[in-house]
């Protein structure tokens, strides 16, 4: 399996199926596990605390739902 790495705005992760919320296109810049997550939080096209939205942080800043971090 081969490791793919991506980078934008400043933010790096690994994974091609991660979803980035760009700061060129006026996002947040957080990285989501799933384009799901990143739908979730641009509720009326406005991006919405990761935080308050029961998600937790890898150590590489990515967004996960807190049952996909701990199982």
């Amino acid at each position: 399996m081969q490791i793919v790495r991506m980078s934008c705005c400043g933010y790096d992760w690994v994974g091609p199926d991660r979803a980035h919320c760009c700061t060129r296109t006026g996002g947040c810049g957080a990285v989501f596990d799933d384009a799901q997550l990143w739908d979730e939080h641009r509720p009326g096209g406005r991006c919405t605390d990761p935080r308050t939205m029961g998600l937790v942080a890898t150590r590489n800043g990515i967004w996960l739902r807190t049952l996909d971090a701990t199982g």
